[in-house]
């Protein structure tokens, strides 16, 4: 029986690393080179996508002022629906 959900996990990560990937690479696109250096995706969670920002300032702006124009940006990116929200928490990385 070990055998065989070893089997099923090691089949399901790369899926999972993929999607992982492509959700930091089109954060990245969107955000640009200078707020993706600030900043990286965190969690998915019921569409909610969580990033983590470095400092207080930079999350009060994300927050306060830039959450739907990158929302947007984000959306027109990725068009699969899994993301439909953004959420900004202060990080460390």
């Amino acid at each position: 029986m070990a055998d065989i959900l070893q089997r099923v996990m090691r089949d399901v990560r790369p899926s999972v690393r993929k999607r992982r990937d492509k959700m930091r690479d089109t954060w990245e696109f969107v955000a640009g080179p200078e707020l993706a250096g600030e900043t990286r995706p965190a969690t998915l969670r019921a569409g909610v996508l969580t990033i983590e920002v470095r400092s207080t300032a930079l999350l009060h702006e994300l927050q306060g002022f830039r959450r739907d124009e990158l929302l947007d940006r984000f959306l027109s990116e990725d068009p699969t629906g899994r993301v439909t929200g953004l959420r900004f928490r202060l990080g460390v990385f």
